[in-house]
């Protein structure tokens, strides 16, 4: 009786032995699995060239960085324009238009381009000044515009554009892209001036 007792236990025990077995085996090799695949793991960085500090967003605003950043590159499609990129940079405004404004600035996108068709002219743009304003939505940039006829320079001019933006969903949208002058501006002269704190 006592031989059958001991039987049925050392059984129980051999059972439990290959369980535990089993299951360091199979932590064993999920480890080893694991550490493989972090160290095969390629990490994917989106660089930005053209930043001066790393640029972040948050669910309240977009950094100031980010913003600056958007703001050049809008105003270059909005008055770098050129008979022959007129439709290109047509599209890629649209895709930064937020929808309520999209018809809007579609509108007057069409509008310029029909008149430097007609004029057979181009306009270049050269920034010097951003002014941006992430807790209000809110950016200016100072340059200087020319246009030309053919290869011809027929004018220059310092001129300021505003740009007003929407955000959600950690997306940022133009509303409207449209120039002011020096007595509406916000911003002093700085490079960069930015009021207020983006909230963390």
């Amino acid at each position: 009786m006592e031989a059958q007792v001991a039987y049925t236990r050392l059984r129980s025990t051999i059972r439990q032995r290959n369980m535990l077995a089993i299951a360091g085996l199979i932590l064993c090799l999920g480890t080893v699995l694991q550490s493989y695949m972090l160290m095969t793991r390629q990490e994917r960085v989106i660089l930005t060239p053209t930043l001066r500090s790393d640029a972040a967003m948050t669910a309240d605003a977009p950094s100031a960085e980010y913003l600056e950043q958007t703001t050049r590159d809008v105003a270059s499609l909005f008055l770098n324009r050129h008979p022959h990129n007129l439709s290109y940079f047509r599209d890629n405004i649209l895709r930064l238009a937020h929808p309520t404004s999209h018809g809007e600035i579609e509108a007057a996108l069409i509008a310029t381009e029909r008149r430097l068709l007609a004029t057979k002219s181009s306009t270049v743009f050269y920034p010097s000044e951003i002014f941006v304003d992430p807790v209000g939505l809110h950016s200016e940039i100072r340059g200087e515009l020319h246009t030309y006829l053919g290869p011809d320079r027929v004018k220059s001019k310092r001129a300021i554009y505003a740009a007003d933006w929407r955000y959600g969903s950690m997306r940022l949208w133009l509303e409207d892209f449209y120039p002011i002058t020096a007595d509406e501006a916000e911003a002093s002269t700085a490079p960069l001036l930015q009021r207020g704190e983006v909230p963390q």
